[in-house]
């Protein structure tokens, strides 16, 4: 090996500056959940992708949506259905898998806090840019999100 791999400039500032912004934004919009006494952000973070999914996902598709590990999210599920936030059922379609459903408590603990959240994306994110940039950032996140392609067209 001849040493790391080299990264233009701009992109590596890019990079950094992304994580960095990324870091300091989502520190800012957990303390605001944590200040308003609504749920911790990655509880936030799990409820929103259940509702988003029509309140239910396989234990291992919100395992996808979510920065967590596995015996991390089955833990962080156990401490949720204790506090009646969500609740685990048996997944008809695999006798082993498991459907994570949002309750009524759970629905109404992610409006409550979406309110706050809500708020601090928009005092930390979306007031600070122009509409350019908004779009410009819009249109990059996406590319960024789907796969690329090898050259043969298909998906990585």
């Amino acid at each position: 090996m001849t040493g790391p791999h080299r990264i233009d400039p701009e992109r590596m500032a890019a990079w950094v500056g992304f994580l960095h912004a990324h870091s300091q934004i989502l520190k800012k919009l957990g303390e605001d959940l944590d200040a308003a006494g609504q749920v911790s952000l990655d509880t936030y973070d799990v409820l929103v992708q259940l509702s988003e999914a029509g309140g239910a996902l396989r234990h291992r598709d919100l395992l996808d949506r979510l920065v967590i590990s596995q015996p991390g999210l089955s833990r962080k599920v156990e401490r949720l259905q204790a506090a009646g936030l969500v609740e685990r059922r048996p997944d008809p379609q695999d006798g082993r898998g498991v459907i994570v459903r949002l309750t009524r408590s759970g629905r109404a603990a992610l409006r409550s806090a979406a309110k706050v959240h809500m708020a601090g994306i928009d005092r930390e994110f979306a007031q600070r840019l122009s509409d350019e940039e908004a779009a410009m950032l819009a249109k990059a996140m996406l590319r960024l999100s789907v796969p690329p392609c090898t050259d043969d067209g298909d998906r990585v």
